[in-house]
């Protein structure tokens, strides 16, 4: 493996980034400084430091996007743009998957892995990880019919969803949080007080934040420990 691309894999930053960490000569390789982008490693057998410190070679990938309207988190869809184009092609080698959904027209915090016990692990009901969104609304907050969401309110199916939380921002936004993530939920739950979402983003899952720092669209490799994160960890 590029010895560019093992360190973008174990979130160093962008090729970018990384491909100067490397040629500002931080990065050793059995102990010997290494200055070529290109050099070829063993990550199973090689000892690589940056700035003396050993990077451990994970086998699992965690990305962290923020997602951006417009964009279906599908691995492939012939009628829309998909969250995995934005993905450069160094990591399309692993088998990627989007940890649960957003739709379309919502945007925020997306994770990104080929982990599938990670992914079981944050979007199971019984975990009851919390999602915090960012909702803007169409018509003011009715604070009365917002209180039934407390105690968990009937959708359309008539499933009845977990408790949520939530704060009032402003006349037509409010922070909510929720522990599920049924389809359109969040949408949902608004329509049955009356009300519409006309912006959605997601801001945390579990202890996890969108780093402020990314655009729309934009992504970074994370390390393992800031990705468990979700657990409390």
């Amino acid at each position: 493996m590029r010895l560019d691309k093992f360190l973008t894999h174990c979130g160093f930053g962008s090729r970018s980034q990384v491909k100067k960490l490397i040629r500002e000569g931080t990065v050793t390789v059995n102990r010997k400084r290494v200055a070529k982008v290109d050099f070829k490693i063993n990550p199973e057998e090689d000892v690589v430091e940056v700035d003396g410190r050993v990077v451990k070679f994970s086998r699992r990938i965690y990305i962290m996007m923020n997602k951006p309207k417009g964009y279906v988190c599908s691995n492939d869809d012939p009628a829309s743009l998909t969250v995995f184009s934005l993905i450069s092609d160094d990591l399309k080698y692993r088998d990627l998957h989007t940890v649960g959904r957003l739709d379309k027209d919502a945007e925020g915090l997306l994770i990104i892995t080929d982990d599938g016990e990670y992914t079981h692990r944050v979007i199971s009901p019984r975990k009851r990880i919390e999602k915090e969104y960012l909702v803007r609304l169409e018509k003011e907050v009715d604070e009365e019919r917002l209180k039934e969401f407390e105690n968990g309110i009937i959708l359309d199916d008539g499933y009845k969803t977990l408790p949520a939380k939530y704060i009032i921002i402003d006349s037509i936004t409010v922070k909510l949080c929720i522990y599920e993530g049924k389809y359109h939920q969040v949408k949902r739950m608004f329509e049955a007080i009356g009300n519409k979402v006309v912006d959605l983003k997601r801001l945390r899952i579990g202890g996890l934040n969108l780093d402020k720092s990314l655009k729309p669209g934009e992504y970074r490799v994370m390390k393992e420990e800031e990705a468990y994160l979700v657990f409390g960890k």
